[in-house]
């Protein structure tokens, strides 16, 4: 897989959580207005497909983060020849030393990690729209080599 395809695939996920949110604002009206639209058997309530609607962008930035760590861990192992297993804030800085990265893209990779982390683990960080995190995660790939 080439860093362009990894890029291509980031994007594929910001671009089903687009879809998603159509998807469920749409659904969440058409219950809204008939009920009957929430199929039988289920348990769940429009107000469930709000809550659901609000936490899209948190779940793709999730899975967003999940695919760019495994192209990092890729590059380590393959493209660098080393089998450790350094935390990803430790791998986000040895990586952007080797590439000879610009602080930047460094600095709004571990924004977007940060963000992650506060959504999975709990805290504060900073929020980081799901376009803008791509696109960082996406600068930060483009320092690496085309094919590993």
């Amino acid at each position: 897989m080439t860093t362009r395809e990894r890029m291509l695939e980031l994007k594929s996920y910001e671009q089903m959580c687009r879809a998603a949110l159509a998807a469920t604002a749409y659904f969440e009206t058409a219950c809204l207005t008939d009920p009957m639209n929430i199929p039988a058997g289920e348990a769940f309530r429009v107000r469930d497909i709000r809550d659901c609607r609000q936490n899209l962008e948190k779940t793709y930035l999730v899975m967003i983060f999940a695919r760019f760590e495994a192209s990092l861990r890729d590059y380590w192992r393959i493209g660098c020849g080393k089998h450790t297993h350094p935390q990803v804030n430790v791998l986000l800085d040895r990586i952007a030393v080797r590439s000879y990265m610009q602080a930047d893209a460094l600095l709004h990779a571990h924004a977007v990690r940060e963000y992650r982390n506060s959504i999975v683990h709990g805290g504060h960080a900073l929020s980081v729209a799901i376009a803008e995190a791509r696109n960082y995660l996406c600068t930060y790939l483009s320092h690496l080599p085309r094919q590993w």
